[in-house]
């Protein structure tokens, strides 16, 4: 796999139940790019700006907690972002400057205008005032709606609604200002919304819109009603596509296979990241920590560990620089390939370290995305060599980097390489400064949540 890929991504923490990977994926193969988008378990918006400008990233979307903490991290910054005071993707300019942009407000419009909902002069309640909450009032705002927002802490609703020049209210008037609503805007988690049946108005025609795409208990509640929804893959989706024109530099094509609601329903069928009893398979380059980092995360999920290259060793009754010796390196990826497809093939859930050349195959990078959620450990080539000098006897250990300048190689390779991890991977992980137990209880929250 030694085509050129455009590197793409979404930062965030959490962030492995992010669908926009799934999204940006059948983007692309609907256009035909030839593009990898995965999704960066960043530690602070700081990292996810280092990553965005070492992996050369064409661009990064940002969800929380990191839309508001990269606003003064970026070079440019258009002005939505700037009344916002949040960013929601970033996009690579020439000269490695980087401007932030905010494409939540179409998200919010765009989710509405493909239900039939006319915004214009409408009456709007958006509950919630945090930066979903923001982004909604400021759409709806922006088009002419009389708006009001009301929020549990009353305090925060005031102080948004003077920045915007609409009203503000508590909860406790949810009732009284829903029955007066056109437009109904939630923005919060379904255990932070009152129960519908407590205050949302009965026999009226109102539009919804749903935030929470994990729950949606808003938006159920409407549909139920026959009512017109906007839901949170609506939003993800309005906000997506405006992002992709902005990271791709051109527009999408005027076609029924790009609408909203197409790719909507695509969402709502897709599989998530990780599922309880895959695999999970460690990928990345040599000097990642992928062996130390997989054997903690197996003991942490009480999983078996499995690195491919001890079965290859294993199986071919000689250490790799004897198989590499004697066969040379396209012997060596052939025994590696039979490992990865005979160790992927089994049923039982593991945790799976995998050379660092293997990805480069497509044959094992297709296995890598079908049977295993793969993760990409990154680490700066310069790390790399530094952590393979301290490693008694590495060197020697390490075919590739044999008679050479350790980092210069290992910068050839990781540059060679990287379209071929990101392809491969659903989520990268940064070793750079951090210890393997670090890294791998990082892994493990991710997972945890999705369990």
């Amino acid at each position: 796999m030694s085509k050129q890929v455009s590197i793409l991504g979404v930062a965030g923490k959490p962030v492995l139940h992010s669908m926009s990977p799934v999204l940006f994926r059948e983007l692309f193969r609907s256009t035909g790019k030839t593009a990898a988008y995965l999704r960066i378990a960043a530690g602070s918006a700081e990292e996810a700006l280092f990553l965005f400008k070492a992996l050369g990233m064409q661009g990064m979307n940002l969800t929380a907690p990191f839309k508001e903490t990269a606003l003064p991290l970026v070079d440019e910054i258009s002005e939505e972002a700037r009344e916002l005071g949040a960013v929601n993707c970033l996009v690579s300019l020439a000269g490695g400057r980087v401007v932030g942009r905010n494409t939540d407000p179409a998200g919010v419009l765009g989710g509405l205008a493909a239900n039939g909902v006319d915004v214009r002069g409408k009456r709007c309640l958006v509950i919630g005032a945090g930066g979903a909450g923001k982004a909604a009032a400021f759409a709806l705002v922006s088009a002419g709606c009389d708006v009001v927002i009301a929020n549990r802490t009353r305090e925060k609703a005031d102080a948004l609604a003077a920045t915007l020049g609409c009203e503000s209210a508590e909860f406790h008037a949810l009732a009284e200002l829903a029955s007066s609503a056109d437009i109904i805007a939630s923005t919060l988690v379904a255990d932070a919304l009152p129960d519908p049946e407590s205050w949302f108005p009965r026999g009226r025609s109102v539009a919804v819109v749903d935030a929470d795409y994990k729950t949606g208990t808003l938006a159920k509640y409407a549909a139920a009603l026959g009512l017109p929804v906007s839901n949170g893959a609506d939003w993800l989706v309005g906000q997506a596509l405006p992002a992709y024109e902005l990271f791709m530099g051109e527009s999408l094509p005027s076609s029924s296979e790009f609408g909203l609601g197409r790719l909507s329903r695509f969402l709502a069928s897709s599989r998530r990241a990780y599922e309880k009893g895959r695999k999970i398979a460690l990928i990345g380059l040599m000097g990642a920590g992928k062996t130390s980092v997989g054997k903690a995360l197996a003991s942490i999920m009480r999983l078996p560990f499995v690195d491919s290259d001890t079965v290859i060793e294993e199986e071919a009754g000689m250490a790799i620089p004897e198989i590499f010796a004697t066969e040379g390196e396209s012997g060596f990826r052939e025994r590696e390939s039979r490992a990865v497809e005979r160790i992927t093939s089994t049923p039982e859930a593991i945790v799976l370290s995998v050379g660092g050349g293997a990805a480069t195959r497509e044959e094992n990078a297709v296995l890598l995305r079908e049977r295993c959620m793969t993760s990409w450990l990154y680490v700066s080539p310069k790390t790399a060599a530094l952590r393979s000098g301290e490693q008694r006897g590495s060197l020697a250990a390490r075919p590739l980097l044999a008679g050479t300048d350790p980092e210069a190689r290992l910068r050839g390779l990781e540059n060679e390489r990287r379209g071929a991890y990101a392809s491969s991977a659903e989520i990268l992980v940064s070793t750079e400064g951090r210890s393997a137990r670090s890294v791998a209880e990082a892994l493990h929250e991710e997972i945890d949540r999705l369990s």
